[in-house]
This record gives C-alpha cells, sequence and structure tokens, in this order.
C-alpha cells in the first residue's frame, strides 16, 4: 500500500505540473472523491496568488524564502499531515530546503512528539497548554509552554533526515520569557559566533559559523534573582534560499485556544508567513452546544492577527473531517463548520479544501476506517491516513498553482 500512495502522489504531482485538467485515480482508492479535489474560490478577487508568485520565483531563480504555517489541533501536533506536504514542496525542486522553523520540544511537556526529531533533556519541566481552561499562562505561536524551577537544566534536539528532509541550520531563536527572574540560557553544543537578546520579540539568538543538525541548550542561575525558567519554542533558520514550513498543533485546541495567546502576534513577527492554513475546527464542532457564529467571530480575530503582521498573507481554509461524537453518533455540526468555511473564504478572498467531501461527506470516516486509514475513534486518522490526507491537500494546490502559472507566465 505505500507504494501504491507514493504512485499515486508521483502521479498526481507530475500531471498536475503538466497543467492537465482531469485525474481519476479512484480505481487507488475508491473511498476517496477525487472530483472534489481542488481549492474553491467564492469570488473574482479571491486567489492565492501572492503566495503562488513567490513560490514561482522561488523555483525558477532560487531566491529568497518561502514561508507557509499549518495551525490546528491534535491533527496537526502530530505532525504526519503536515511533514507530507512538506517533503512534497521539498520534491518539487532541488536546494529549496529554506529550513525548519518553528517547532517546540513536546516531549519536554509529556505530550505527541513528533518522530521526525529527537527531543533528550534534564530536570523537571511542567507544561501548561492553551487546550486546558485550567491552564492559565502567557502562551506565544505554539500555544504550549515548559518551565522548571530547577537552577540547572538542559535539552537538546536533533534531526532525523535523508537528502530531502536534511534540515540543518546555522540561526537559532529560543523564545522565552524574558525578565530580571529568568534563569539565562546558553548554547553548550558549539561555541556561537555571538549571541543577542531581542527583548522585544522576546527570544534569544544564537548564530554559528557553519550548519548544524543538532544543538544542545543549557539553562542556568546566574543571579540571585533568578528563580525560573519558562519555554515558548525555538525557530531553526539557515540563510538559504527555499521553503519553510512551519506546523503548529496543540492536542485538545479550538479556535477560542489560540485566542488565548498573548505573545502570538509578537512572535509571529518572526515567522510572518505567505500562506496560512487553517485546519482548526473539529474540537470546535466535538461540542453538542456548538456555536457556529462564535467560530465565525474567533476565525476573524485570527485572521487579523495574521493579517497585522503580513497584510499580504494568503489564507486556506480547510473543513473538518467527517468524525462521529463518542464513537456513536455521526458528528453533523461538521457541516455547520463547513458553512462557516465557506463564508471565511468569502470574507477573506480565500481559498477553500473541503475535506469534508475529499473524504466522502457524511459517514465516510467508516469507510476511511475500513481500508486502515482512520481510527477506531472515528475521528483521528491513521499515519497512512494523514500521509495520504498531506498528498492529496498538496496535489490540490498543485493543481491550482499550475493554473496560475498558465494564466501568468
Amino acid at each position: 500500500m505505500k507504494n501504491k500512495l507514493l504512485f499515486l502522489f508521483l502521479f498526481m504531482t507530475s500531471f498536475f505540473l503538466k497543467g492537465q485538467n482531469t485525474l481519476e485515480p479512484d480505481s487507488l482508492f475508491d473511498f476517496v472523491d477525487f472530483n472534489e479535489n481542488y481549492i474553491h474560490f467564492y469570488n473574482d478577487e479571491s486567489n492565492l496568488a501572492i503566495f503562488y508568485s513567490k513560490l514561482d520565483s522561488l523555483l525558477k531563480y532560487k531566491k529568497g524564502k518561502v514561508k507557509i504555517l499549518q495551525i490546528g489541533g491534535s491533527h496537526i501536533q502530530a505532525e504526519i499531515w503536515p511533514d507530507q506536504i512538506r517533503k512534497n514542496f521539498l520534491e518539487l525542486s532541488d536546494s529549496i530546503n529554506g529550513g525548519r522553523g518553528f517547532v517546540f520540544p513536546f516531549k519536554m511537556a509529556k505530550t505527541w512528539n513528533p518522530k521526525n526529531h529527537q527531543i533528550k533533556y534534564t530536570g523537571e519541566w511542567k507544561a501548561q497548554r492553551n487546550s486546558l481552561l485550567k491552564h492559565h499562562e502567557i502562551w506565544g505561536v505554539s500555544g504550549i509552554t515548559v518551565s522548571t524551577k530547577d537552577t540547572l537544566t538542559s535539552f537538546s534536539i536533533g534531526y532525523k533526515h535523508d537528502s530531502l528532509t536534511n534540515y540543518t541550520f546555522n540561526k537559532i531563536k529560543i523564545f522565552h520569557e524574558i525578565s530580571d527572574t529568568s534563569f539565562e540560557v546558553d548554547l553548550v553544543s558549539e561555541k556561537p559566533l555571538e549571541k543577542r537578546i531581542n527583548t522585544k520579540l522576546g527570544y534569544t539568538e544564537f548564530r554559528l559559523k557553519n550548519e548544524t543538525d543538532t544543538l544542545s541548550i543549557e539553562i542556568k542561575k546566574m543571579k540571585s534573582e533568578q528563580n525560573h525558567f519558562t519555554l515558548y519554542g525555538l525557530s531553526l533558520e539557515n540563510d538559504q534560499p527555499g521553503i519553510v514550513y512551519t506546523s503548529i498543533g496543540v492536542n485538545g485546541a479550538k479556535t477560542s485556544s489560540f485566542l488565548r495567546n498573548e505573545l502570538f502576534v509578537r512572535q509571529l513577527e518572526t515567522i510572518k508567513p505567505d500562506l496560512v492554513i487553517f485546519c482548526l475546527g473539529i474540537n470546535d464542532a466535538y461540542n453538542p452546544d456548538f456555536c457556529d457564529t462564535c467560530y465565525e467571530e474567533n476565525y476573524d480575530k485570527l485572521v487579523s492577527w495574521f493579517q497585522a503582521v503580513n497584510p499580504n498573507t494568503n489564507f486556506l481554509f480547510v473543513t473538518n473531517n467527517d468524525s462521529y461524537y463518542k464513537r456513536k453518533y455521526v458528528n453533523k455540526n461538521v457541516l455547520k463548520a463547513r458553512e462557516v468555511m465557506i463564508n471565511l473564504a468569502k470574507k477573506h478572498q480565500a481559498g477553500m479544501w473541503d475535506l469534508f467531501n475529499v473524504m466522502g461527506g457524511m459517514d465516510s470516516i467508516l469507510k476511511w476506517k475500513k481500508n486502515g486509514y482512520a481510527k477506531e475513534d472515528k475521528l483521528h486518522f491513521t499515519n497512512k491516513g494523514y500521509q495520504l490526507i498531506g498528498d492529496l491537500m498538496f496535489a490540490a494546490l498543485m493543481k491550482d498553482f499550475t493554473n496560475y502559472q498558465n494564466k501568468n507566465n
């Protein structure tokens, strides 16, 4: 099945890049509605032209960074879906790996950590995440923090990679609380060329002489008034042109969860995405008392936050997947959430990718589960399910990108 999936992706990608108009590989995955696999636009002003223009220039001239941010709940924290799209983008051309970008060491929070990077740490750390109402913290972009009162701790990060996913970096930004009472942070894996503290945006930055794929950080008490350290995340960057694909996901997060993040806009200044892929909603609509107007208002606020940082950001809204409530009842709130996504796409001149209909519509999660692509909870997907979703979304984007190229070149 893995070979079939690879074949499907390669076939779809090469097909779309050649600018063809039809594709029906339904003999491979008859539970997928390929006729629905395209980017929806609802008025003449709606498009992803700014993002496509930057991507087109990168592929032609190998100049600049193209930044994509995908945000959601547990679907995104698992990193399988975003990582599949990230890899597909990197396969469009040689030498377009622009760095790993913003990450969070989830293992330190004792929650699901993406398998593509290894985290080791010492000391006792307390986690707080925006999806839990009992937690109260000042959050940044990641929506999760870890903090410690131990006077000497450390953590390290290392990547499993191949020639495609060689996430090397020579700039490291550590986002943390910067105050008189906060412990200090140092790079111990190697001596940096430069260390500077950006108090405005809230990070300590290290610059290295050469690129590396591993780092070790030490946190220690240096003054008597220092009594704690809070970590918001880190950004791993390089000076190479290319794609930077950032995923922000918190298990259980709703749209309202990220509106609790006081430092979201400030830290977003360091990312400034060209394309934002919104995948928040499965947890909003899981509530039987789902408020669709509240859902839309929350999204409007999130959109305004991104526009405040980059007015030229393009947006892609993704409908909720088909799912069951408590494994027993079809969750019909998916239809209300889908209507909100259409309204948002119209309002913000954005695109909409209809995951719900691509899956096959109402009750399609049962077919995905039967074929091994969804889990028993009828809510989440298996690894190969998330990979398939990533391939399908990427294929839809590439079809629209090819249309853009044909029209503008």
